[in-house]
């Protein structure tokens, strides 16, 4: 009878996920409507947390999914334990986070301006210096719009996503402005919000910006790029967060544009060429903005 129980639920997860093109290559990491979840490659929910608010970004590191939604939290996989990592302030602390291969953590802080390197296990930063969310006109934005994704790079210095600004801004350890790149006015006139940013190996930078995804050379020319536009069949809207994949590849979520009948995509993987590998539409989830293709041996088995 149990057995039975068991695949009446896979079948129902089943339809309530479509996927377009072949089976995903490999399970996805997501940031769900108000949970963390793991998404297999028949699209069916493997693992999840509920009840995680409006998380902004997942990240698989040492048997644990951390999250933010505002705060820095952190799920043991195997026994479910829940515990509070970081809260830099009491009103929109967080949302972009980094982990790095040492266990370090990288944050922006949207409530205090600050953008930190917090030392693996602690939360005593190895890195802090006030950052500049400020618009090109000088006027700063909310703590809300103040910043998105953050990414160290293999320079050792930060690539911060000022979201309402819409700008990226890089800096060195010490806080020096070392580059800037404002994300482009789209024809289709939707709002740019700089979201993720990813240093590339050749210097380039890849940056998503709610309407597009542009990747810019480091004296600011358009080296590759592509709009929701360019996909009418997928129905995009608000590309959000990304991964790279060693051949090339990127892995995208969305904000706010899943629907219950699963007629909108909330996360796909496009090749440098502009083909589109897989699409996932979710049923369950409306935000998906992080969705990161992971390697099952990484996943600690139960």
């Amino acid at each position: 009878m149990r057995k039975m129980q068991n695949w009446f639920w896979v079948a129902f997860i089943l339809l309530a996920t479509c996927i377009y093109g072949d089976m995903l290559p490999s399970p996805l990491l997501v940031a769900g409507g108000g949970r963390a979840a793991l998404v297999g490659t028949g699209g069916e929910t493997v693992w999840e947390q509920k009840g995680c608010g409006n998380i902004t970004r997942v990240w698989l590191h040492d048997g644990w999914v951390y999250y933010s939604n505002a705060d820095l939290w952190r799920i043991e996989i195997a026994t479910g334990k829940r515990e509070l990592v970081y809260r830099p302030c009491p009103k929109d602390g967080l949302y972009g986070f980094e982990i790095l291969s040492n266990g370090n953590i990288v944050v922006a802080e949207n409530g205090t301006g600050y953008i930190a390197e917090l030392a693996a296990g602690t939360t005593n930063a190895v890195v802090r210096f006030m950052g500049d969310p400020r618009m090109a006109n000088g006027e700063m934005p909310g703590l809300h719009g103040r910043y998105r994704m953050i990414r160290k790079t293999a320079a050792g210095t930060y690539l911060v996503c000022c979201a309402k600004a819409n700008i990226v801004r890089e800096y060195d350890a010490k806080g020096r402005l070392v580059w800037e790149q404002a994300t482009p006015q789209l024809k289709s006139g939707h709002q740019p919000f700089a979201f993720e940013a990813l240093r590339r190996a050749n210097g380039n930078t890849i940056v998503s910006h709610l309407g597009g995804v542009t990747e810019f050379t480091p004296d600011h020319h358009v080296a590759w790029s592509f709009t929701c536009e360019d996909f009418p069949e997928l129905k995009l809207d608000n590309l959000s967060g990304l991964q790279e994949l060693p051949n090339g590849n990127l892995v995208v979520g969305t904000y706010a544009n899943g629907r219950p009948d699963g007629s909108r995509t909330t996360a796909f993987e496009i090749t440098r060429d502009k083909k589109i590998v897989w699409s996932y539409a979710s049923k369950l989830d409306r935000n998906m903005m992080t969705a990161f293709r992971i390697n099952p041996s990484d996943w600690p088995v139960k």
